[in-house]
């Protein structure tokens, strides 16, 4: 039930008190009383709740005014509404008053009529004040809530970002003859992108790299499923027929993945990604590009270049052909895949970074040492974005085969 609203009658005559008293709880006020100024700011510090004061103006020791100002330099935690009872008419007089804390005034000799309109119209602001600050109270509550709920969900995905980050190459690892770099930063905590690189039984090597559309814990559900899908066993037995060890051809792991992910209802779920093996004694790049961003060949001697065919993306429609591109590297020659979040990086004024901006990075750091290659594409991106973060995940993948 609500509470009763309880009023401070303040006077140094007694009839008045008592007159405004009996007018205050025919009302359904509680009532306290004070003979003057200072006893009523003893009962405002020291009673549990006190809505209302009403004040006679002229009183000994402390007036009205004074009793108003020293209420408000009290701070109470809840508004206490006050009402002067006063004979005076000046608009100076007022407007001191109201500057001193006061709220409204009643005219003496009083209408006990008019007192009674103002106590309802105190009475319902008490009641808009209690609704506001149970309203409050909600609210706080659902804040508290909602910020326990949001902790717990950025630990979470956190926790997801961690193990996600697990299921990538080291950034650097070499693999006999072949060198390797890496870099992910993702747009947000998880990531859409993935890719990998693992040894085949012929001594070969097998690689991917994948960009699911989308971002978020959808997309990153779909790239944690397609590492888990794309292994070795999956570049010699993926399609079913046995290779007696030696990797079958990538357009044919692509093609599996399409029949795999096209979409038997409504829900779409499609990514691009390059697909190919590394042979490390001839130098002979196969491999597949399913709508992802051409790779690009640094040869030791001349500049940067993009290869492949293009391709469609996976897991958008049944029965599309994919095809192989084959490339013969000179030792030395470095091949680096990217994710279309690096030549689409905008700048603050909404340029893109481009291909050719990436093939003249890629052609100034070709003495660096391979390690150094990811990390210049992902700090010339970071200026070129304007130190801010990225909107799409970025990914890049350098190797190079020494002689």
């Amino acid at each position: 039930m609500p509470e009763t609203p309880r009023v401070l009658i303040v006077d140094d005559d007694p009839v008045m008190r008592d007159l405004v008293s009996v007018i205050t709880m025919a009302q359904g006020f509680e009532v306290l009383q004070a003979s003057d100024g200072a006893e009523g700011l003893s009962i405002i510090r020291n009673a549990p709740r006190i809505d209302l004061v009403i004040s006679d103006w002229e009183m000994p020791f402390m007036d009205g005014v004074e009793f108003c100002r020293q209420i408000r330099a009290l701070h109470m935690p809840k508004y206490i509404h006050v009402l002067l009872l006063t004979a005076r008419q000046r608009q100076a007089d007022f407007l001191a008053a109201m500057e001193a804390g006061a709220d409204d005034f009643l005219s003496k000799p009083f209408n006990p009529a008019m007192l009674s309109a103002r106590l309802g119209v105190t009475k319902r602001l008490l009641a808009l004040q209690s609704r506001l600050m149970q309203n409050n109270e909600l609210l706080t509550r659902t804040n508290e809530r909602l910020t326990e709920t949001y902790t717990k969900l950025q630990e979470d995905m956190d926790a997801a970002a961690r193990a996600q980050r697990r299921l990538l190459p080291e950034p650097l690892k070499t693999m006999g003859r072949a060198h390797f770099a890496s870099c992910l930063v993702p747009s947000a905590d998880i990531s859409g992108d993935m890719y990998n690189f693992f040894e085949l039984p012929d001594g070969s090597i097998g690689f991917y790299m994948v960009d699911v559309a989308g971002h978020g814990a959808r997309a990153a559900l779909m790239s944690v499923t397609l590492n888990r899908l794309l292994n070795a066993d999956a570049f010699v037995n993926g399609d079913g027929r046995q290779h007696h060890g030696r990797p079958h051809a990538p357009h044919s792991v692509v093609s599996e993945l399409n029949r795999r992910f096209v979409p038997d209802s409504e829900i779409v779920d499609y990514f691009t990604m390059i697909c190919g093996v590394l042979d490390q004694d001839t130098g002979q790049l196969r491999f597949c590009q399913a709508g992802h961003p051409h790779p690009v060949v640094v040869p030791r001697n001349g500049a940067p270049y993009a290869v492949g065919s293009g391709g469609f993306p996976v897991g958008l429609l049944d029965g599309m052909d994919y095809d192989d591109t084959i490339v013969s590297l000179a030792p030395g020659t470095r091949v680096v895949l990217h994710s279309d979040g690096v030549t689409e990086c905008a700048s603050p004024d909404g340029e893109f970074y481009g291909e050719a901006r990436l093939h003249k990075l890629l052609h100034e750091v070709r003495e660096l040492p391979i390690d150094q290659v990811s990390d210049a594409v992902r700090e010339d991106l970071y200026a070129w974005r304007g130190g801010t973060g990225f909107d799409d995940d970025v990914s890049v993948l350098a190797f190079e085969i020494h002689s």
